[in-house]
């Protein structure tokens, strides 16, 4: 579980990629950004379809009224025939990388009107503009531990799991390598909930720290106890140097 110096520093690299990358494609005119007054406006004026690429659970949860729950893996199906009708995306915040790469995805199959409004929901709601909650999700406080915490706990004895809610995609370039971890995509919760013990201590840990609350009051809401957060997810696991495992 160990990882050198070099790998650290591709790793440290990769990530900034991931970070930079939404504003490289939007400067490169695939797809355009759009503030949440101009998306109301458009909404208002218009004929957009407004879509969250993130699970149902989170959809249900709170969306933009009038938006539509398309899960990035499966997008496609859900996307209108006419090519030119403007495509709006966005999900949980500016760290929500969610929001551009369904924008690129529209734009490569041949959508010519997509934006991104990558400041997303929580910029939405600050504006005062309508929201809509089909299955909310239980206000809780959030138990978290920091990474350092949890590398403690990997190198002890205690008997947890660590699930791993992370985008399929983002999962597949480096994880935290340990038998402890169940890798079950947050698109893929409520399907899966088998997979998770109810008689141990589970600890969630997404991409960077926003998903896993949210699966974290999800799984209280289906009856689970022992729940924990992980500050900062992968990221700031890997930004600290810590092990990790890549393909």
């Amino acid at each position: 579980m160990s990882i050198g110096k070099s790998c650290r520093v591709f790793l440290f690299v990769l990530m900034i990629v991931v970070l930079t990358a939404a504003t490289a494609a939007a400067k490169s005119g695939g797809y355009k950004d759009i503030d949440a007054v101009e998306l109301k406006a458009l909404m208002d004026s218009g004929d957009p379809l407004v879509i969250f690429p993130l699970s149902r659970i989170e959809f249900n949860d709170l969306h933009i009224t009038g938006s539509i729950n398309a899960p990035l893996h499966d997008m496609a199906a859900s996307l209108p025939p006419e090519k030119s009708r403007p495509l709006v995306f966005y999900c949980l915040g500016i760290k929500c990388t969610a929001s551009w790469r369904a924008a690129e995805k529209a734009v490569s199959l041949g959508y010519r009107n997509v934006y991104a409004f990558r400041q997303g929901l929580p910029a939405w709601v600050e504006a005062g503009y309508p929201t809509t909650s089909i299955e909310k999700l239980p206000e809780i406080d959030i138990d978290q531990v920091t990474t350092d915490e949890l590398f403690s706990m990997l190198a002890g004895s205690e008997d947890f799991v660590l699930l791993d809610v992370c985008l399929k995609r983002d999962a597949e370039k480096f994880w935290i390598d340990t038998p402890k971890r169940v890798h079950i995509p947050f698109d893929e919760l409520k399907t899966r909930l088998d997979e998770i013990p109810r008689n141990k201590k589970v600890v969630v840990v997404c991409l960077k720290g926003k998903r896993s609350p949210i699966a974290v009051r999800y799984l209280s809401a289906r009856g689970y106890g022992k729940l924990f957060s992980v500050k900062g997810g992968v990221q700031q696991w890997v930004l600290e140097g810590k092990p990790v495992k890549t393909i």
